[in-house]
């Protein structure tokens, strides 16, 4: 079902080699379990169903409201979620907890839990399955990076439809 308004989310995402290294080992999973494949990133808010324009503008000035800082990812876990199949959480750091509030306030969202993380692997694996993929892969990261850009991604639909709209860069 299509809505009239997309659907879009706010992303940092690792840059350089430490992007590269998660880019393969998210393809290299995605082609083993057929799933699909996408770029390694850690979801700073989901779901805004405002215009794009409106989106464009409130990522500018949250941006402008946030300084680059360090994203740490530690261990990692899985769920029964298609979104959430294998993922590596990310540490939460003052930083992050407060650019998550910032978000929030300026898209006018209501606080959820937020369980910032990295995924490796989206799909429907058994958690049998997943317990095996994290005895090949490792259970803990300790990979840090810097963020220094926020960016708004189209994210309806399935993974390959997803676009890139913006990206801005925090001061």
């Amino acid at each position: 079902m299509m809505t009239d308004s997309a659907k879009y989310s706010l992303w940092f995402e690792p840059t350089g080699d430490t992007a590269y290294k998660l880019q393969e080992r998210i393809k290299k999973l995605s082609k083993k379990h057929d799933t699909p494949v996408f770029s390694p990133h850690v979801t700073l808010l989901g779901s805004i169903k405002l215009s794009e324009t409106e989106s464009i503008t409130l990522t500018n000035t949250l941006a402008s409201s946030v300084h680059p800082f360090e994203l740490e990812l530690t261990r990692a876990g899985y769920q029964n979620k298609f979104y959430q199949s294998l993922f590596v959480h990310v540490k939460k750091t003052e930083q992050l907890v407060d650019a998550r509030k910032k978000a929030q306030r300026l898209f006018n969202m209501n606080s959820e839990d937020y369980m910032p993380h990295l995924s490796l692997l989206y799909g429907d694996l058994t958690k049998e399955e997943k317990e095996r993929l994290l005895n090949l892969v490792g259970r803990t990261f300790y990979i840090q990076f810097s963020v220094k850009s926020i960016v708004l991604m189209q994210t309806d639909g399935l993974p390959k439809d997803w676009k890139r709209i913006h990206s801005s860069v925090l001061k």
